[in-house]
């Protein structure tokens, strides 16, 4: 009996082999030292490997010459595949604490770096351990903590450099859907997860699998200000996330890198970074309480004195920057506590004077939020007497972050620009 070759068939075959083996077609062109188009010729059925090649081919894809070029039986064109990359090494559940954790980058980072096995801090049975020190590290890192917005930009090199990691990042404004689908689903297929951050408030996808071709990622999702979604980080239930492709968003690769940062370089980059940011005293955003610096102090104190002017019955300048505020007051005491031991020939005792100021300013800001901030003014004088009592809280923070500035800068040792005193 004569069997029919077809190219066709044998094309669609060694595609399939080849995304079932995770190999991308430029690595199998590598491997078999033919150029990237040729084995799109192959896959495409519009050519065939030369007899030279087929066997080292057959060695690749782990099957028979005979199972490449005559298939006993066709996957359908139209097939769909789910393919999910699984964490490197082990997640123990989470440990830390799910409040205050309400920025989404910090939460993510810690995420890629539990997911890629890189985390030495482990429990009796070898697992990972998701606690809050990464999450308080890479709030540093992208100077989440030294500022008060609820969006960031792609954080920096050193955020994922301390994990030996990079990252290459495409606009959907420049790509299109399907390339898109294309570089997240090979990146994937390579053993590295990616994120995808829309341009509007919702969900930022951490992704490391997806279904039908990449239309469909799947992953754990993450959003500033919800607590709740930036503590968990377990891969044991990935959600799926349809239509990403065609909302505006960056798509971010992450990809291995031969240049890695130190955590103690990246510690002292961020203690300088943060210095010059919190010691800022002009403002140069568009909106009063987005920004960095001592300057927010007095930007919030004006926005209650003009509440006051409009008899406003409600506090408007209150929530969520209350919330904010604290949080990265706490992030900030626990950074300088980990710096104290992470970071070589800097001056101790003035870090900790400038750790005991903020734990002054933490102690203000829990009594502000445990007590009368907790409930809304019942009338335009009870609301004046709150304004009054939170316009003390931000004096008195405005001086205890200036001596905490003052004692950091003498920590690692720069100039001192701001004067010692509170308004």
């Amino acid at each position: 009996m004569k069997i029919l070759f077809d190219s066709y068939k044998a094309g669609k075959q060694i595609a399939f082999l080849r995304k079932n083996k995770g190999i991308t077609q430029e690595e199998l062109a590598q491997r078999l030292s033919v150029s990237p188009q040729a084995v799109s010729k192959w896959e495409n059925g519009h050519t065939m490997p030369e007899v030279s090649i087929l066997a080292e081919l057959s060695k690749i894809l782990g099957a028979t010459i005979d199972e490449i070029l005559l298939p006993t039986s066709m996957i359908p064109v139209n097939a769909n595949f789910e393919h999910v990359l699984l964490p490197y090494n082990e997640i123990a559940d989470f440990s830390g604490r799910k409040w205050p954790r309400s920025i989404a980058w910090p939460a993510i980072l810690s995420a890629i770096k539990l997911f890629m096995g890189l985390e030495c801090h482990k429990d009796s049975r070898k697992r990972q351990m998701n606690d809050d020190t990464e999450y308080i590290l890479q709030s540093a890192y992208t100077s989440t903590c030294f500022g008060y917005s609820w969006g960031q930009e792609m954080p920096g090199k050193n955020c994922l450099a301390v994990y030996g990691l990079s990252c290459e990042v495409y606009d959907s404004e420049q790509y299109d859907a399907e390339t898109l689908m294309y570089l997240a689903t090979e990146n994937i297929l390579k053993g590295y997860p990616v994120v995808v951050e829309p341009k509007e408030y919702e969900d930022i996808i951490l992704a490391s699998g997806f279904s039908y071709n990449g239309k469909v990622l799947k992953g754990i999702s993450f959003l500033d200000g919800d607590d709740d979604k930036n503590s968990v980080m377990s891969f044991k239930q990935l959600y799926d996330f349809p239509g990403w492709y065609k909302k505006k968003v960056k798509l971010i690769l992450i990809k291995p890198s031969a240049d890695k940062v130190s955590v103690e370089d990246a510690c002292k980059e961020a203690l300088c970074e943060g210095y010059r940011l919190l010691s800022n005293e002009i403002h140069q955003f568009d909106q009063p309480l987005v920004g960095y610096g001592l300057i927010i102090y007095e930007n919030w104190r004006n926005e209650l004195r003009m509440e006051n002017e409009k008899n406003l019955e409600t506090i408007d300048c209150l929530y969520p920057h209350i919330f904010i505020h604290y949080e990265n007051k706490m992030c900030i005491k626990q950074f300088l506590e980990l710096c104290i031991h992470t970071v070589s020939g800097i001056d101790r005792e003035s870090l900790e004077t400038a750790i005991s100021k903020y734990d002054e300013l933490i102690n203000i800001c829990e009594k502000a939020l445990n007590g009368w901030l907790t409930e809304n003014p019942k009338d335009i004088d009870a609301a004046r007497s709150v304004r009054q009592g939170f316009d003390y809280i931000l004096r008195r923070s405005k001086g205890l972050e200036t001596e905490a500035l003052y004692s950091w800068a003498s920590a690692i040792k720069t100039e001192h620009h701001i004067p010692l005193t509170a308004n």
